[in-house]
């Protein structure tokens, strides 16, 4: 039966989201999950104790829409905040929206069709990365996974699913991408999120789907937007962040198994969480002027030392009053707030337009799915 009485269709996708203090954002994410072609669906969001509007504003769209709920959470951090969502979804499909993100129309029917072509248990969409600037006069967007080998849909595995989600590198991490969930799967295996990461969440339970046999799907159209900002949990590290991180991938050591190419891939993603805690402690140590201690986490580890000169680099453009780096994407003139999405929607549907590439066929497609 669905949660909500109100409702007489079983949703096909529970989008869950989760909230505290967004009430600058969170009104507009909700209209864009409620403007779903997809009409069959369910919006669970979870407050975590705003202190700011943010219930007011979800209890509004509750009240003008019977597929809102809004419920409690267990301020126990994010990830007990997103399996309170999971623990609450009446649908067999989850969908994960932050609330300071959008989405595109056709997002969730994009997604259920990728799915049921590929058979997958875990789904996701490409990515338009955008910023609101000029006090909301301006946007700046730009495709988040760019290159030809993105252009097209296919399969991600767990190896390369670890290899290109390294702090720093630069490349193309689709542990930022935003999942469809099989919650079957995910309840058949005993998946949850790991209530001691603050960061990384994501990642870590797709991750673990892809250990325990899930098929993960990329769709190359991109249909969510999502928001950068100052205040991006995404944008900030500290050392419990990066200690939760090792701890999770202590389990993931664990349970690799004999998949050589994941267990090289878990090596040097652990040599990439440890030299950026020693970078933490390094620039910890500069501050406190203990210039031995310092140098010393710096001297022979290269992630440490790269991470180092990239925060100088910064650092220094903030002083001169340049920008860090140059920032990617087009910028885009904006006649006010409202016009946000408008502009995202037709750029994705540009892009979706300049895709001619078909979709390969793979023997894998052809093949059942693990349950």
């Amino acid at each position: 039966m669905p949660a909500n009485p109100q409702v007489s269709i079983l949703p096909q996708v529970s989008i869950l989201m989760v909230a505290r203090n967004a009430g600058r954002t969170i009104d507009a994410a909700l209209l864009s999950a409620r403007r779903q072609t997809v009409s069959a669906i369910e919006i669970v969001v979870v407050d975590d104790g705003s202190v700011d509007d943010t219930p007011a504003l979800a209890q509004a769209h509750a009240a003008a829409d019977p597929r809102v709920r809004v419920l409690p959470g267990p301020r126990r951090g994010l990830s007990a905040v997103r399996n309170a969502s999971l623990a609450a979804a009446a649908a067999p499909l989850a969908l994960i929206l932050d609330s300071d993100d959008l989405l595109h129309p056709r997002h969730v029917e994009r997604l259920l069709r990728a799915r049921q072509r590929a058979g997958a248990q875990v789904c996701a969409a490409n990515m338009l990365a955008f910023a609101v600037e000029d006090g909301g006069r301006a946007l700046r967007a730009a495709l988040f996974a760019r290159g030809d080998a993105w252009r097209v849909p296919q399969d991600i595995g767990a190896a390369q699913f670890v290899a290109a989600s390294m702090i720093g590198g630069g490349g193309v991490s689709p542990g930022y991408l935003k999942p469809l969930l099989d919650l079957g799967f995910l309840r058949a295996h005993g998946l949850a999120y790991d209530e001691r990461l603050r960061i990384g969440e994501d990642f870590d339970l797709v991750l673990r789907c892809l250990m325990a046999g899930a098929r993960y799907r990329f769709a190359p159209e991109p249909t969510y937007f999502y928001r950068r900002h100052a205040a991006s949990t995404s944008h900030r590290l500290d050392r419990a962040d990066l200690t939760g991180l090792l701890l999770a991938l202590d389990q993931a050591d664990a349970a690799a198994g004999a998949d050589c190419a994941l267990a090289r891939a878990l090596a040097a993603r652990r040599v990439n969480l440890t030299g950026t805690l020693r970078h933490l402690d390094s620039v910890a140590a500069f501050k406190q002027r203990a210039w031995g201690r310092a140098v010393a986490l710096l001297r022979g580890d290269p992630v440490a030392r790269r991470l180092m000169r990239d925060s100088v680099r910064e650092g220094l453009a903030r002083r001169l009053g340049l920008p860090a780096r140059p920032q990617p994407g087009t910028r885009h003139r904006l006649a006010g707030a409202d016009a946000v999405l408008p502009c995202l929607e037709a750029l994705a549907d540009a892009l979706i337009l300049s895709t001619p590439l078909p979709e390969p066929v793979h023997a894998a497609d052809r093949l059942p799915v693990s349950a």
